[in-house]
């Protein structure tokens, strides 16, 4: 269980500072000419955005799924591991 918890913990900890440094970097994009807007589906659309924000939240969601996957797929500990462990 303790497994689980620091995988998950570390995985949103990276994308948390992933999602940190984007956001400061993000700060110096303004002389970008791409700038692409997002369809969300139902009528809705983003404000401009350059495409370097979009490729980096797409990038900083695969991690924190994937490390909250590999949490979830983490093998429990059986009971005789438990006991030597105590």
């Amino acid at each position: 269980m303790i497994h689980r918890l620091l995988l998950l913990s570390a995985g949103w900890g990276v994308g948390f500072l992933m999602l940190l440094s984007l956001s400061l970097g993000a700060q110096n994009l303004e002389r970008s000419s791409e700038r692409l807007r997002l369809d969300l589906g139902f009528g809705h659309s983003t404000v401009p955005l350059p495409s370097g924000v979009i490729i980096g939240v797409g990038l900083i969601a695969g991690v924190v799924a994937g490390s909250s996957a590999s949490a979830l797929v983490w093998p429990r500990s059986s009971p005789v591991e438990q006991e030597d462990g105590e």
